[in-house]
């Protein structure tokens, strides 16, 4: 599980859901103890937020942007947009083979990547990021009009070609969601009550809360059954309007009332 407070997520536990511009819906669950009437009490809900889809970082602009972005060279305000919404975010690189090495990215060059050259010895040799990316690792880029994502400190800046990375999975999006994916969040997130309960008797029974050491350790035992806690519905209250009004007084029915006529 990815823990978020006292919620915890997994890509596993189904709803996977694309929020759009690059992020997703990932489902868990939130658990807490607190003191009650019946003494501790195990208290258990569903629960979603949004995650940074694990896309080659290409694709993640290219849905953050909603365009194809070979076709046209990116303006200021895309680059604005580019690095506020990837810096922190954590990248691995695809180019070499197994070693799936991780970075977090700090910044996005101002120069495409054709035109980014760095020193690669103490003697002041000059490579440009084209030529040392080929003649390392046999890797041809493709994108050179794209900025390079800057890694590492920024006395000593490392260039990492877009193509080249793809986002770690597990991110939490902590910034704030717009509105599209906020709908999308909500339409992911909706459950009918029997739905909500099977869920959470399916996630009491999958964490086995019953067998846990530490809770044994303590002689507390958890019942898998959800807690019956009795109840009253109380009468609806009489409305009682001004005295100008067709009707002085009215008692609501089903838990609502009509303001036709009443004032």
């Amino acid at each position: 599980y990815s823990p978020v407070s006292r919620s915890f997520y997994s890509p596993n536990l189904g709803r996977r859901q694309r929020l759009g511009d690059g992020l997703e819906s990932w489902r868990g669950f939130y658990q807490s103890i607190r003191p009650t009437q019946m003494g501790l009490s195990l208290n258990i809900d569903m629960s979603s937020t949004a995650f940074i889809e694990p896309l080659p970082v290409i694709e993640f602009v290219a849905q953050l942007l909603c365009r194809d972005i070979s076709v046209r060279p990116l303006t200021d305000s895309d680059r604005v947009k580019i690095k506020k919404a990837l810096r922190g975010v954590k990248v691995e690189v695809t180019h070499r083979g197994n070693m799936r090495r991780k970075y977090r990215i700090s910044g996005l060059t101002s120069q495409a990547t054709r035109e980014l050259s760095f020193p690669v010895d103490d003697r002041g040799t000059v490579k440009t990021v084209v030529q040392y990316f080929l003649e390392t690792y046999g890797f041809n880029i493709q994108h050179t009009t794209l900025p390079c994502l800057q890694v590492g400190n920024q006395q000593r800046p490392n260039y990492l070609p877009m193509e080249v990375c793809k986002i770690v999975e597990g991110q939490r999006y902590s910034k704030r969601l717009n509105e599209k994916q906020i709908t999308a969040l909500l339409k992911v997130t909706c459950q009918r009550p029997q739905e909500r309960e099977k869920d959470i008797l399916q996630t009491v029974h999958h964490n086995a809360y019953y067998e846990d050491p530490y809770a044994q350790e303590f002689g507390i035992k958890i019942d898998e059954q959800l807690a019956s806690v009795e109840a009253r519905v109380l009468p609806p209250p009489r409305l009682k309007y001004h005295d100008s009004g067709r009707e002085k007084d009215v008692l609501p029915r089903v838990g609502q009332w009509n303001m036709m006529n009443k004032v």
